[in-house]
């Protein structure tokens, strides 16, 4: 079955899924940063796949509302001819 498709997954699968070592999900569980279930009187582990996807955090923060978001604000950061030292002399 894939891992897509599961709703809970293994250590391993969990590592697997989130391209991680499985020593990174057995102390994120630790921590108490991941939710994670053992079946009663065994040692497995089942992650909720919607826990995993908690764990993500955007990369790059949102920018702020009403701010322009690419290189044609760098323009207005610079100074203009005008403000520029006269090197004639």
């Amino acid at each position: 079955m894939d891992l897509e498709a599961r709703d809970l997954l293994t250590v391993e699968q969990a590592a697997q899924y989130l391209q991680v070592s499985q020593s990174s999900i057995r102390s994120y569980i630790r921590q108490g940063r991941l939710q994670a279930y053992r079946i009663a009187g065994k040692r497995k582990v089942l992650i909720p796949r919607a826990a995993l996807l908690a764990l993500l955090e955007p990369a790059r923060p949102e920018m702020e509302a009403g701010k322009e978001t690419g290189d044609e604000n760098l323009t207005s950061e610079l100074p203009s001819l005008m403000d520029l030292p006269d090197s004639t002399g």
